[in-house]
């Protein structure tokens, strides 16, 4: 138990989709148990508010909700001095890139000629000027994926700047109570990866940190791994643990199980109630969360429109995320949309308060999460056993192997509407154990990612800090 001696400033970056404002207030609350002093930085922090009041940690008095909106209110002279920084790095950066002919200053055939003459341009006078103001402009970090930059950079249009990060991090710390020792981000996966984004982060804030990334990269790596702030990372795979420790054996890395809220409203609430009289004793099956391409939503419809309405009832609740849908998934939504069955419930939004959420879950008699081409963890398994609900999830990948290791629901092909219906059915048939439910609780509770995380937080915290501002 520690006793005020370490702060931790969580930064979450998105609020209000998927489950990032719930599990704010849980890793907040793990810290604060175990005597940690946190910093809490968010969009919405009524949000968070909420969720830890629902915990009774809101007034701790070992938590500080940072102001958010307190690097828009910055004064015009720490602007300046941030311009300056971020020129002074940009400069350091392109010039070492050409002087020393680095992979991102070469001409490649399969460039398009305008970037090709740029490039030769460079390459002829930035290295001479490079060699007078090298000296003044001091070292520059170098990352290991300069080749990729242009690429990722096409990719990641609308995805979150770390110098952001950086920028709302110091700003919102000229009032904090207490200076962090260590930054946590709680969401890593939507910020861009390449050398020049985290170049600007590092111009502006050096405080050790890490976070949790959700979904494991494919080589090349992102670039914040050779951040010189960059303490380590959280996985909820155990394989990409291993992998990323293997390759930086000079960070943390740290698997963490995939937990959930399961915290239940203190009223029945009127979409349960909706959903039980809507069914009318049918068996009730369950897709929920964020509506992507994932979801596999074409054997979703093509199961509903198989199975026996007098047997079964089907409901979808979640944020559509249609962009991500293949064209076998939007055309079957806009054909049960056009003539929805009796059997079918679907409501397209976002639940903010998880715990009704949860509600639709006990009122339900089965889990599907037979999610197309899905490696990644989920906390899907997670309620099913604190719930103690069958879950039918695709057999591959790492859902695939935990449910049928613990048995608490079954595994089948993701692209076979058949063996979905055959699952459904046998689930029914065949009710699982509550020790293979109580197992899986066991393994992924919030005392082992408490447990686990406070472990990440001491190794990183050892390392030697940093100035917080460069």
């Amino acid at each position: 138990m520690k006793t005020g001696e370490h702060c931790i400033l969580l930064y979450n970056p998105i609020s209000g989709h998927g489950h990032l404002d719930s599990w704010h207030a849980l890793f907040a609350a793990f810290l604060l148990d175990r005597g940690y002093r946190v910093l809490a930085l968010t969009p919405d922090a009524h949000a968070l508010g909420e969720r830890l009041a629902q915990r009774r940690r809101a007034a701790h008095p070992m938590l500080q909700v940072l102001d958010w909106k307190a690097a828009d209110r910055d004064s015009l002279w720490n602007k300046v001095r941030r311009k300056v920084r971020h020129w002074r790095h940009m400069l350091a950066f392109f010039g070492d890139l050409y002087a020393n002919e680095r992979p991102g200053s070469r001409v490649t055939p399969d460039m398009h000629p305008l970037i090709r003459s740029k490039k030769r341009l460079y390459q002829l006078a930035v290295p001479p000027v490079f060699a007078v103001l090298g000296p003044l402009l001091g070292p520059v970090s170098r990352a290991p994926v300069e080749e990729a930059e242009h690429a990722a950079a096409e990719a990641e249009v609308h995805y979150l700047r770390p110098a952001e990060m950086g920028r709302r991090i110091i700003a919102a710390l000229q009032r904090a109570l207490w200076q962090p020792d260590f930054v946590f981000n709680m969401y890593m996966d939507m910020f861009k990866t390449g050398p020049v984004a985290w170049g600007r982060y590092d111009s502006i804030c050096r405080l050790p940190w890490g976070g949790i990334r959700f979904v494991p990269s494919a080589p090349p790596y992102e670039a914040y791994y050779a951040s010189p702030s960059f303490r380590g990372m959280c996985f909820l795979d155990e394989a990409a643990c291993e992998d990323y420790s293997r390759r930086y054996p000079g960070k943390h890395f740290q698997y963490l199980p995939d937990i959930t809220e399961t915290s239940l409203p203190a009223k029945p609430g009127t979409l349960a109630r909706k959903i039980n009289q809507r069914a009318a004793g049918r068996k009730i099956v369950f897709l929920g969360g964020t509506i992507g391409g994932q979801k596999n939503l074409a054997r979703w419809y093509d199961a509903i429109a198989r199975a026996d309405p007098d047997r079964w009832f089907f409901v979808q609740i979640g944020e559509l995320v249609k962009g991500m849908w293949s064209a076998e998934d939007a055309l079957a939504f806009d054909r049960i949309m056009s003539q929805t069955p009796d059997n079918v419930l679907i409501e397209p939004t976002y639940l903010p308060d998880e715990r009704v959420f949860n509600e639709i879950i006990v009122t339900s008699d089965i889990l599907f999460a037979v999610y197309r081409d899905f490696r990644i963890s989920s906390n899907m398994p997670c309620k099913a056993a604190s719930f103690r609900k069958p879950i039918l999830v695709s057999d591959r990948y790492v859902m695939g192997e935990r449910v049928t290791r613990y048995g608490i629901g079954l595994a089948v092909p993701e692209d076979d509407t058949a063996k979905i219906l055959e699952g459904l059915e046998r689930l029914v048939r065949e009710p699982i154990p509550a020790e293979n439910f109580m197992n899986f609780c066991r393994d992924f509770s919030e005392e082992a990612t408490a447990r686990r995380l406070d472990d990440f937080l001491d190794r990183c915290l050892r390392d030697r800090p940093l100035d917080a501002v460069a």
